[in-house]
């Protein structure tokens, strides 16, 4: 009887161990596939994250170029009107001196030119075109003439201001398309 007692008492030990072995290897095993899937939702976040990082930066860099291009425009507007204000303010003063009037024509003539190269195609173009048909009114000596150009400078400034706006309007267009 002892030797079944020992054997009975053996078996329940291996039984036990095997039991104990089983939930130890499910444990870990549980163990280690809980760590993987933490370990995949981390990264999974992370990268979104990343992602999100990423196209929030390409937005704020969009944003900026436009900011930068629209601050161009309107600073070299800014000096194209203001020298052509100080041009046609000429006309006010009794006597206009001739050297005066050449100076202010090519600080206008600069300025027109240097707002070209900053301004859109089509804003660009009608620029240069106001400020060749004002140079040409000054130097016609037909008076019919130099009035139809000084005219033509009158409708081409309109159009300038129509064309400016517009391209306003077009910077403003491409900055809220950087948030899409």
């Amino acid at each position: 009887m002892a030797n079944s007692e020992v054997i009975e008492s053996k078996k329940l030990e291996v039984g036990s161990a095997i039991i104990i072995a089983a939930l130890t290897g499910f444990l870990t095993l549980a163990g280690v596939m809980s760590s993987s899937l933490l370990g995949w939702i981390s990264a999974k976040q992370s990268a979104q994250l990343t992602e999100r990082a990423a196209k929030i930066s390409e937005q704020q860099s969009c944003i900026a170029r436009i900011d930068l291009q629209e601050n161009n425009l309107r600073t070299k507007a800014d000096l194209f009107l203001s020298a052509l204000g100080n041009y046609v303010s000429l006309n006010g003063h009794t006597v206009p001196n001739n050297d005066v009037r050449e100076s202010r024509l090519d600080d206008l003539l600069k300025a027109g030119f240097a707002f070209s190269a900053y301004a859109p195609s089509k804003v660009s173009s009608t620029t240069q075109n106001m400020i060749v048909r004002l140079k040409n009114s000054l130097s016609e000596t037909d008076e019919k003439k130099a009035t139809e150009y000084r005219e033509a400078v009158n409708d081409t400034y309109r159009d300038w201001n129509v064309q400016f706006q517009t391209s306003l309007a077009e910077i403003n267009a491409a900055r809220d398309k950087c948030s899409l």
